[in-house]
Formats: structure tokens, C-alpha cells, sequence
């Protein structure tokens, strides 16, 4: 019989403080991505259900809340030739955790996790405490960017509008467990893009999502669902980069509360003035031009950006900055997991 206890102890050892802004983290137990994609997910709690008694996932609720949402991301090329999927994750201030993940059946990925999703209630654990060690096991499935050993990436974005909530019969899923399953499953755009479609989405926290996808072959996608409808949009001929930010790109999407255009522009304008070629170091200042910091006016926190990447596609590769500390910066491998490099 497995002993998931012995392999979740054995993870929760690889976890380790870097600074105030980040965490790693070698995930070393199964988590049933195989058995949950069979079963299907409305919603968060079926979701912990399952994973608790399939592979006795501790009886710790991740409980994400909807407390202002926003992100950038973009495709480029390097002077070099490699690919990348450029990123700015944007919500509520709180350390990130970059996870590794190795499942028998799918390809190895490291991703990195919002801890603000291991808040219990209202009240905030630090990632320094004991609960907090224990609710990051939900890792793998509260991951909002990641790329794995074959190259391809993916970035989650919000939009506020409402919820997607196909029902035409398919397997129901939740956006985080769909970004584990390509990550898992997918070693390009166009099996990502089957993937996502041979699925019922299920929208988290009811608010709409699109996504960003890279590969190592320079390809890029978006998805967007429009009144249930899965929308992808795909590079043109000649025209390399995608950019997405926190509104519709799909004509009848809903953007009464877009947000984002001064990103979206200031992101196409760069990368025009540069065919679409930057380094990994010019990718990341574009996306610290492209950040955010203000106090939210609901829930009177601060929402700043937590970590900008930089996925380099052909190195399976990501250069991060977190915190909104542009003068630090990390480099990681799929390969090399919390193996910790600190760029100059």
C-alpha cells in the first residue's frame, strides 16, 4: 500500500524560503491528476473532496478569494532564436512558491503558486508556519503559470465578467485543474488548445478567465471563453507576438469593466519598436513598465504585482523577479528542481 504520508513528508522537506518573496518546492507525492480528469470538477470543493480521499490530501481547504485579480502576459522571440512566454502575476501582496513536479504518467513542470491561496478563512498563516507548510501541498493545483520539459507554457489572466459555465455534456473542469493537465498532457499550443477543448470549463470565484499559451516551436495562442463559448485566437501571418491583459480580445466580449489597455499598449508599442526580438533582461523591464501598486478599494489591501517571468520556451527555463524587486533576480530549470541561481 502507498504510504502518501511518507511521500508528503518527504516533500514538505524540499520546501525552502529563498527571500520575503519567494519559496521552492519538489513535489514528491501523486495527486491523482489522471483520476480527477476521469471524475471532472465543478468547483473547488470537488476537487478537494477527491484529492482527500483518493490521495489522502491533508483535511486543509485552500480557500482563494476574489480580492482583485490582473496580470500581463506576451509572446517573443530572443536575439538568439529561443521562444518565451513573458509574465506579470497581479493580486493580493504575498510570497510566491515555485513548485516542481515530476507525475509518472505526463511530463516534469515546475509552476509557481499565489500563497495568498493558502489563506484560511481571513486570517493569513505566513508561509513560515506549520499550516501554511501543510496547505502548500495543494500546489499542483494552484498553480497560475508554469512551464514543463517539453518547452510549452501557460499564463491565467482575469477578466472581470461573468463566470464560464459550459455544460454541452463534456467532462467538467476548473481552471486550475486545467492548467495542470496541459502542463501535464501538452508539449505544444495545438495539444493545449484539444485539450482545453475536450472539456467543460468551470470559471473559479465568478469571474471569466482567458489564458496565453507558448511553445518551443515560437507558437502562441489565446483562449477566451465568450457567453460559454470556447474563442481561440491564433498569430497571423507575419505578426508573431500576442499580448493579453485583463479585457476581451474575441469582438462581442463583455468589457464594461476592461482593464488593462494602457498595459496592452505600452507592451504592443515595445515590442513593434523591437520586430517582436528582446532579451530575457529587456523582457523583464518591459513587464516591471507594465506592473502594478495601489490599495484596493473594496477589500483595502494592496494589490501589487507578486512575480514577473520570463519563460524561455527552448531552455524550459524561467527568469523571475518577485515582490516587485527588479533588482533581484532568480533563474530555474524544469530540470534542476530548487536549484536556486541568482542572476546579476
Amino acid at each position: 500500500m502507498y504510504d502518501y504520508k511518507k511521500a508528503q513528508k518527504e516533500t514538505l522537506k524540499t520546501l525552502k524560503q529563498i527571500d520575503d518573496n519567494v519559496w521552492v518546492m519538489d513535489y514528491k507525492c501523486p495527486y491523482g491528476l489522471d483520476a480527477i480528469l476521469e471524475q471532472g470538477t465543478k468547483g473547488i470543493m470537488d476537487a478537494v473532496k477527491f484529492l482527500q480521499k483518493e490521495v489522502k490530501f491533508p483535511h486543509l481547504v485552500p480557500n482563494p478569494e476574489n480580492t482583485g485579480f490582473a496580470c500581463s502576459t506576451y509572446n517573443a522571440k530572443t536575439p538568439d532564436g529561443d521562444y518565451f512566454l513573458a509574465r506579470n502575476f497581479d493580486y493580493k501582496a504575498a510570497p510566491c512558491l515555485v513548485c516542481w513536479t515530476s507525475p509518472e504518467n505526463g511530463y516534469k513542470s515546475m509552476s509557481v503558486v499565489n500563497t495568498t491561496f493558502f489563506i484560511h478563512g481571513t486570517k493569513y498563516f505566513p508561509m513560515s508556519k506549520a499550516k501554511s507548510h501543510l496547505r502548500s501541498l495543494a500546489a499542483p493545483y494552484t498553480s497560475m503559470d508554469g512551464i514543463n520539459e517539453k518547452g510549452f507554457s501557460i499564463g491565467v489572466l482575469e477578466i472581470k465578467s461573468k463566470a464560464t459555465k459550459q455544460n454541452t455534456g463534456k467532462k467538467p473542469f476548473i481552471t486550475t485543474v486545467a492548467i495542470r493537465a496541459v502542463l501535464d498532457k501538452c508539449a505544444t499550443v495545438k495539444e493545449a488548445l484539444e485539450l482545453f477543448a475536450s472539456y467543460d470549463m468551470q470559471d473559479l470565484l465568478g469571474i471569466n478567465y482567458h489564458y496565453q499559451l507558448a511553445d518551443a516551436e515560437g507558437n502562441s495562442a489565446i483562449i477566451e471563453y465568450v457567453d460559454n463559448k470556447m474563442v481561440v485566437i491564433s498569430q497571423e501571418e507575419g505578426k508573431e507576438n500576442l499580448m493579453l491583459t485583463n479585457y476581451f480580445l474575441t469582438p462581442g466580449g463583455d468589457n464594461h469593466d476592461g482593464r488593462g489597455y494602457d498595459r496592452y499598449e505600452k507592451i504592443e508599442t515595445t515590442l513593434k519598436a523591437n520586430d517582436g526580438t528582446l532579451t530575457e533582461d529587456e523582457a523583464m523591464k518591459l513587464l516591471s513598465e507594465v506592473t502594478l501598486h495601489y490599495r484596493h478599494k473594496t477589500f483595502k489591501h494592496m494589490v501589487i504585482t507578486l512575480w514577473s517571468s520570463v519563460y524561455n520556451c527552448n531552455e524550459k527555463s524561467m527568469l523571475m523577479c518577485a515582490g516587485m524587486d527588479y533588482n533581484t533576480k532568480y533563474k530555474f530549470y524544469v530540470d534542476k528542481p530548487c536549484e536556486v541561481i541568482k542572476v546579476k
